[in-house]
C-alpha cells in the first residue's frame, strides 16, 4: 500500500481524541453510606460488564472512524503483483513521437514512421475508461497535437494515425520539457511518459541531461536496432559568392557516407532550370567517408538561375537533393568620379578601355603618362595571375568618367554603382546627388586619402560615410593589410595567405577613420588602422577604402613622384577593385538574412514596398512532386491558388517563418506599378542524416528513465502486458469512506441503545 497525500496520514494522530474524552468524563466513584450492600453488589456486577463492553465497542467504533477517515484523505493505493482487471488505477499518458525526417528511413520490414505509430496505438489501446492522454510530435520543435490531457482516447489514435513526417532535424529536450510540464499538472496515480524514436545520436546534441521533474514513469521505446546505410548532399559551395555572365563557376559539392561499410557507385546528377546539365559518378571505397567533387558550368544570361543536385535513390531519399538559387550578374553600370580615373577604367575593363565620357579642359588626362601605362601593365599582368575567368568582367562592368565638377550636374538614372576616387572636396550639390543616388537603392565606392578635405567630409558626408575621416597617418615603415575577414566576397577569391604574402601591397599614408555605430570594418592595416569599412543601408551599400589613387599628386614640391601607396601597380588591385564593385551591385538585391534550412526564418527587405505585402509560394520543380508525396512525409500545396500573402514592415522587412518544405521558392513584390520576383531555396538540414544511434542505456540515463536496453518492445502483446504490470493497483479511498459511514451507522445505533437502557434502569 502506498498514499498519493501522506501528509494527511498525520489525521491519524486525531484518533486519540475520542479515547481522551472517554477518560474526561469517565464517572468518578462517589461513596454513599447504606446499610446493607449485599443485594447491591450482585446487580452491580451483573450490570457492569454489559456496560463496560458496550461502551468500549462505541469508544473503538468512534476511533476507527477518526482513522479511517484520514486514511482515506491519505488516498491509499494498493498495489498488487498480479495486473488484476478489478485493481486498476486511472493513468494519464504523454506520447512523444518523434516525426524528423530520418523516422522516413526504410527498413526491410516498413518505414521507421509506420511501425512508430502502429507502436504509439498499441500504447493507446491498453488505456481504459476514465485514463487521459495526448500526443506530441517530436522534431527539433515540439508539436502538441492536444494541448493537455484529454479523455477522448479515439481523438488521439486518430491524431496518430493521420500524423506525417516533418522535413525537419531532431531535439529530444524541448519535447521532453513539454512532457514534463503536462504531466505534472495531472494527479492521477500513474503518470507515464513514452519517447517512440529512432534514437540517433544528433537529436541528443548540446544538452547533457534532462531531470524527471515531473516524477513520471518514463519509457524508451526504439522502433529499430538495425545499422542503417544513407548517403547524403551535405553542402553546394560556389567558387564565387559573386557570380557573373559568362564566367566559370565551380558548384563545390561535399557528399558524406553515413554508414560502416563501403557503398561503392553513385551518380551524382545536376539540373539547373529543372534540365539536366551534367552527371558525375560518386563512388564511396570506405566506410563514413566524405568525398568532394567538382561540377563546372557557365551562365549565359543574368539573373536568378535554379537548380538541384540529386544522388541515386537510396533508404532516405529526402537527404539526396540539395537545391540552389544562384544570382548571376549582368551588366553594371558604373560612374568613376574624379581627376584622375583612367586607370578605374582600365582595372574595370582592361580590354575595353574607351572612355564613354571625354570633358573638356582635361589636358592633364590626355597626355601619356609614365605611371598610367606602368599601371596598366601591372593590371593585365594580374589578370594573367589570377587566370583567364577575369575575362568575364569584361563584359560585365561597363565604366564611365567624370570630374567631380561635372558630378553635381550629371544624370545617374543609367548607373548601379558610383566610385569617388581621391575627390577632394565633397560640396553640397555631389551630397545631394549622393544621397538622392543610395535612395534609389544604389551603392558608392569611396577611396580615400590625405589630401582629401576632411571638413567637407565630416559635415556633409555623415549621413551616409560609413566613418568619420580624421587627420592624416603617415607610416614609416609602410604598413599592410593585416587582418580581413576572408569570408567576405570581396576576399573570398584570395588566396589563405591573403595579402600577407611578398605581393602585399604597401602603404605609406592614410587617415584616422572612426566607424559609425551602423557600419562594420572588413579590413585593418597591421596598427589597427581600419582599411575597409562597409555600412549597408536597405539594399545600398557604402564601401570606404582608406587609400587614396592618384596616380600624379596634385602638387609636388620636389623633382620625384612620392605616391601614398603602391596599390595600383600590385596584382591584388584589379580583382579587389572588381569585386568590389559587382558586390555592391549586389547589395542592391533584397536577400538579406536566410540560414537555409528548413524552419528558418527567410528575411528580406523592399524598401519601396513598405506596408505592402508578398506573395511567397513553392515552385513546382521537375521530379519534386513525386518525392514530396511518397514516404508518408507532409503535404502541402504547390499550385498558385495556393499563395503565402505576407506583409511587408513599414521599414521595408520581409519576414518568412516557419517554412516546413524544402524546394524552390518564389516572392512576388508590387513595387511601383511593377512586379518583382525574387527567389530563394531551402533544404533539409544534413544532420540529421547521420543516422547513427545513442545507447538505450545512455538515454535512459540523461532523461531518468527506468526502461532498460534489455526490454523487448517490437510485439504488441509485450507491450500490452509489460505496460499492466506496470500500471497495475487501485485507489481505496471511496471505500474507505463508505467503511467509515457504515461505522457511524453502527455507533450511532450503540449508543443510542445504550441510552435508552440507561433510562430503563432508572
Amino acid at each position: 500500500m502506498a498514499f498519493l497525500n501522506p501528509l494527511f496520514l498525520f489525521g491519524l494522530l486525531a484518533a486519540g481524541i475520542p479515547l481522551l474524552i472517554h477518560l474526561w468524563n469517565r464517572r468518578r466513584v462517589v461513596t454513599i453510606d447504606f446499610s446493607s450492600l449485599i443485594f447491591l453488589t450482585a446487580a452491580h456486577r451483573e450490570n457492569a460488564r454489559r456496560f463496560q463492553l458496550r461502551q468500549l465497542l462505541i469508544l473503538l467504533l468512534r476511533m476507527a472512524i477518526v482513522a479511517i477517515i484520514a486514511l482515506a484523505l491519505a488516498r491509499p493505493f494498493l498495489t498488487l503483483g498480479l495486473p488484476v482487471a478489478s485493481v486498476r488505477a486511472k493513468t494519464d499518458v504523454v506520447i512523444v513521437l518523434d516525426n524528423s525526417y530520418s523516422m522516413g528511413y526504410q527498413e526491410v520490414d516498413g518505414l521507421r514512421f509506420e511501425k512508430a505509430k502502429t507502436l504509439a496505438t498499441d500504447i493507446l489501446e491498453t488505456l481504459r475508461h476514465g485514463d487521459s492522454a495526448t500526443l506530441i510530435l517530436m522534431s527539433d520543435t515540439p508539436q502538441p497535437v492536444f494541448q493537455q490531457l484529454t479523455p477522448d482516447l479515439e481523438s488521439v489514435i486518430a491524431a496518430i494515425n493521420e500524423a506525417e513526417l516533418s522535413y525537419r532535424t531532431t531535439n529530444v529536450q524541448p519535447s521532453l520539457e513539454l512532457a514534463h510540464e503536462i504531466l505534472a499538472a495531472s494527479e492521477q496515480l500513474n503518470k507515464e511518459l513514452y519517447l517512440i524514436s529512432d534514437f540517433a545520436r544528433n537529436g541528443w546534441a548540446n544538452w547533457s541531461r534532462l531531470p524527471n521533474r515531473s516524477g513520471v514513469r518514463i519509457s524508451l521505446l526504439p522502433v529499430t536496432e538495425n545499422e542503417a546505410h544513407n548517403i547524403s548532399i551535405e553542402e553546394i559551395r560556389p567558387s564565387n559568392q559573386l557570380i557573373g555572365v559568362n564566367l566559370l563557376l565551380h558548384l563545390n559539392v561535399t557528399i558524406v557516407n553515413h554508414s560502416a561499410a563501403s557503398l561503392g557507385q553513385n551518380i551524382l546528377t545536376l539540373f539547373i532550370g529543372g534540365e539536366k546539365q551534367k552527371t558525375v559518378n560518386a563512388s564511396f571505397d570506405h566506410a563514413d567517408e566524405t568525398l568532394n567533387t567538382t561540377l563546372r558550368h557557365n551562365f549565359s544570361t543574368p539573373g536568378t538561375h535554379t537548380g538541384y543536385l540529386s544522388l541515386t535513390e537510396d533508404r532516405l531519399n529526402i537527404d539526396n537533393r540539395r537545391y540552389f538559387a544562384l544570382d548571376v550578374i549582368g551588366e553594371v553600370r558604373v560612374l568613376c568620379v574624379g581627376e584622375q580615373t583612367d586607370y578605374l577604367t582600365l582595372a574595370l575593363n582592361p580590354n575595353n578601355f574607351v572612355r564613354s565620357h571625354q570633358p573638356s579642359g582635361r589636358r592633364a588626362n590626355r597626355e601619356p603618362r609614365t605611371a598610367v601605362r606602368e599601371e596598366r601593365n601591372a593590371l593585365r599582368q594580374s589578370r594573367v595571375a589570377l587566370g583567364n575567368n577575369a575575362g568575364g568582367y569584361n563584359t560585365m562592368i561597363l565604366p564611365t568618367q567624370c570630374t567631380p565638377a561635372e558630378f553635381e550636374n550629371f544624370p545617374l538614372e543609367d548607373y548601379d554603382v558610383i566610385i569617388l576616387a581621391d575627390v577632394p572636396k565633397i560640396s553640397h550639390q555631389i551630397d545631394t546627388q549622393l544621397q538622392e543616388f543610395i535612395r534609389h537603392g544604389k551603392s558608392i565606392i569611396v577611396f580615400v586619402g590625405g589630401d582629401s578635405d576632411r571638413t567637407s567630409y565630416k559635415t556633409l558626408s555623415n549621413m551616409w560615410l560609413p566613418a568619420e575621416v580624421g587627420s592624416t597617418l603617415t607610416w614609416t615603415p609602410p604598413q599592410q593589410v593585416g587582418t580581413y575577414q576572408a569570408s567576405h566576397p570581396i576576399f573570398d577569391i584570395f588566396p589563405s595567405e591573403g595579402f600577407s604574402t611578398q605581393y602585399a601591397p604597401q602603404f605609406h599614408n592614410g587617415v584616422a577613420l572612426q566607424p559609425t555605430a551602423e557600419s562594420k570594418v572588413i579590413a585593418r592595416f597591421e596598427d589597427d588602422t581600419p582599411f575597409l569599412v562597409e555600412r549597408i543601408q536597405g539594399t545600398s551599400a557604402v564601401l570606404l577604402y582608406n587609400c587614396g589613387l592618384l596616380t600624379q599628386p596634385r602638387t609636388s614640391t620636389t623633382a620625384t613622384t612620392q605616391y601614398t601607396n603602391d596599390l595600383l601597380v600590385n596584382p591584388y588591385f584589379l580583382p579587389m577593385l572588381q569585386q568590389s564593385v559587382l558586390y555592391t551591385a549586389m547589395a542592391s538585391g533584397n536577400f538579406l538574412t536566410w540560414g537555409g534550412h528548413v524552419g528558418d526564418t527567410y528575411t528580406a527587405y523592399y524598401p519601396r514596398s513598405a506596408g505592402g505585402k508578398a506573395s511567397i509560394r513553392l515552385m513546382a520543380v521537375s521530379g519534386q512532386q513525386a518525392d514530396i508525396s511518397a514516404a508518408g512525409f507532409r503535404q502541402f500545396p504547390i499550385n498558385d491558388s495556393q499563395n503565402t500573402v505576407v506583409p511587408i514592415d513599414e521599414d521595408g522587412r520581409l519576414r518568412f517563418q516557419d517554412i516546413e518544405r524544402p524546394g524552390i521558392y518564389q516572392i512576388e513584390v508590387e513595387t511601383q506599378g511593377r512586379i518583382q520576383r525574387d527567389f530563394f531555396a531551402v533544404n533539409v538540414d544534413s544532420n540529421e542524416s547521420d543516422l547513427a544511434q545513442i545507447s538505450l542505456q545512455e538515454a535512459a540515463a540523461r532523461v531518468g528513465a527506468r526502461t532498460t536496453a534489455s526490454e523487448k518492445t517490437e510485439a504488441p502483446t509485450v507491450v500490452a502486458d509489460t505496460i499492466d504490470v506496470r500500471r497495475h493497483g487501485r485507489e481505496i479511498w471511496g471505500e474507505l469512506l463508505i467503511l467509515a459511514v457504515c461505522l457511524m451507522m453502527l455507533e450511532s445505533f450503540l449508543s443510542n441503545r445504550a441510552s435508552a437502557l440507561a433510562a430503563g434502569e432508572k
